[in-house]
């Protein structure tokens, strides 16, 4: 998400991209037909990408074809959807952090997120890779929202951040069995990331090398923090 607010105000209407690694060489060259041919059709546009990035196969000999992604988006950063997003997850994070010490919500919500794999599923992952608290941000707010161990109020934050967050999602496809990386799952993977870090090593655990994911307009307006103080 920070780095889709990032792109929307400097004027990037849309975003394809993918949540994880993606795999050399990348996005194929045929999209460029999609897009010359639905340029006043952003929804077919996008639909179209990530049909022709989900379907490609590049062949590796006697390793077999593969896939240059687990799943892809297209985003639409509209400003006034980024806000709207922005807006209902602010409300999320400021409710949740308040009541954080009451009727064990702290220990609630940090078990949905943990429930969440983080954006590192292949086998060669390090413990330290900084992706690992970067979580499907509808899949996080989804489960909040059904939580039936949360009030009504959380409940309802939370469902209106999966909504805003839903919206900005054109288009969408993921493996459920993603063979490059292991057969990992990328099921839960639609729509963007979000930093949920569930200890206290997974906050910027790269920071030392200038890689930090606290530090930007996106966190700081939506008050990550607060979210953060209760997960980790």
């Amino acid at each position: 998400m920070g780095f889709a607010d990032a792109l929307s105000k400097a004027g990037v209407r849309y975003l394809a991209a993918s949540p994880e690694t993606m795999l050399a060489p990348g996005v194929p060259s045929d999209v460029a037909h999609v897009i010359a041919s639905h340029e006043t059709d952003p929804k077919a546009m996008a639909k179209g990408v990530v049909g022709d990035v989900m379907r490609t196969r590049y062949d590796a000999g006697d390793f077999g074809g593969f896939g240059p992604a687990a799943a892809f988006d297209v985003l639409d950063l509209d400003p006034a959807k980024m806000r709207v997003a922005e807006a209902s997850i602010k409300r999320l994070n400021d409710d949740v952090g308040a009541e954080a010490g009451a009727n064990g919500v702290r220990g609630i919500v940090r078990e949905d997120a943990r429930a969440i794999q983080g954006m590192v599923r292949f086998p060669e992952a390090s413990k330290d890779m900084p992706w690992r608290a970067d979580r499907p941000a509808i899949a996080f707010y989804d489960t909040l929202a059904g939580d039936g161990r949360l009030d009504a109020r959380l409940r309802g934050d939370a469902g209106d951040a999966a909504a805003a967050v839903r919206g900005l999602v054109l288009a969408h496809r993921e493996s459920g069995e993603f063979a490059p990386f292991g057969g990992a799952d990328y099921s839960d993977a639609a729509g963007p990331t979000i930093h949920l870090p569930t200890t206290r090593a997974q906050i910027d655990p790269w920071a030392s090398a200038g890689v930090v994911e606290t530090k930007n307009d996106f966190y700081n307006d939506v008050d990550e923090a607060a979210m953060t103080r209760v997960l980790a």
